[in-house]
C-alpha cells in the first residue's frame, strides 16, 4: 500500500483493539501505546457509550485519545471526568420520541432485559442470546409506530439507533472541530457498524472483515494489525 500523510487513527474496539467484553492483551497493548508515541490523534470509535470507552482507554494509557461512542453521537476529548471538551450530535424529534416507545414497549414486554445507560440510541441485552428472537418478533409487532430510527441487531443486544447516525457522523463532525479532511485519515474495523467509516476514509484497515473489499487491507489478527501501523506511518 502507498504511504499517505495521516493526521488522525480511527479504531473500532470490540473485535478489532480487543475482544468483545475484554482489554487488549499484552503485546497489543505495548504496540498500541508505542503508536500513541508518534504522536498522531488517536480515536476510539464504538457503539459503547464515552464512559465506558474512558475506563478502557483510561487503563490503555494512551495520552490524549479521542472518544467516540453509541455509534458517532456521542465525542469527548481525554479521560477527565468531567471531559475538558465534549459534543453531542443532535437527533430529530421523531427520533427522539421513538427511542421513548422502544423503551416503552421493551419494558411492557420484558423484565431481565439490562440497557447500556445510552444518551441517544437504546441498546438492550438479553440475559440469553435466545431471547434476541423474541426481542425481533416483539418489536416488528410495533414497527409502524417507530419513526425516524433503524435497528441493528448484533451478536448478544440490540442498537435503536437515530436514522443517519453511524460513526462517520461522529467522525466527520469531530474532522471538521480538527480542520481536517477524511483523506488524512485511516480506519480500522471489523464488521457492519464500520462501513460508513470504510466508505469515506482515506485508508481503511480490516481485521477480519468478512466483505474484504470494503478495506484496502484485512489482517487476521489485531497483533498483526497493529504491527504492520508501526511500519506504515
Amino acid at each position: 500500500m502507498r504511504k499517505k500523510e495521516i493526521k488522525l487513527l480511527v479504531f473500532d474496539l470490540d473485535s478489532t483493539l480487543a475482544p468483545i467484553g475484554k482489554g487488549m492483551g499484552e503485546k497489543e497493548l505495548k504496540l498500541f501505546r508505542r503508536l500513541d508515541q508518534l504522536q498522531i490523534p488517536i480515536a476510539v470509535a464504538s457503539g459503547k457509550t464515552c464512559d465506558y470507552l474512558c475506563g478502557f482507554l483510561r487503563q490503555v494509557g494512551l495520552k490524549n485519545p479521542i472518544m467516540i461512542g453509541e455509534n458517532g453521537a456521542m465525542i469527548r476529548f481525554g479521560v477527565d471526568l468531567p471531559p475538558r471538551e465534549h459534543y453531542q450530535i443532535p437527533i430529530s424529534k421523531e427520533a427522539k420520541e421513538s427511542l421513548h416507545r422502544v423503551r416503552e414497549i421493551l419494558e411492557e414486554n420484558f423484565t431481565d432485559l439490562w440497557y447500556q445507560p445510552n444518551l441517544t440510541q437504546v441498546t438492550p441485552f438479553p440475559k440469553e442470546e435466545s431471547d434476541l428472537d423474541r426481542i425481533a418478533e416483539c418489536i416488528k409487532e410495533y414497527e409502524h409506530e417507530l419513526k425516524d430510527i433503524v435497528i441493528h441487531r448484533q451478536s448478544d443486544c440490540f442498537d435503536f439507533v437515530p436514522i443517519g447516525m453511524d460513526k462517520s457522523v461522529g467522525i466527520s463532525y469531530l474532522l471538521e472541530k480538527m480542520n481536517l479532511t477524511w483523506d488524512k485519515v485511516m480506519v480500522v474495523g471489523d464488521g457492519i457498524n464500520d462501513y460508513g467509516m470504510f466508505e469515506k476514509a482515506g485508508i481503511r484497515l480490516g481485521v477480519k472483515v468478512k466483505e474484504e473489499e470494503r478495506v484496502d487491507y484485512n489482517f487476521d489478527s489485531t497483533e498483526k494489525m497493529l504491527s504492520y501501523l508501526l511500519t506504515f506511518i
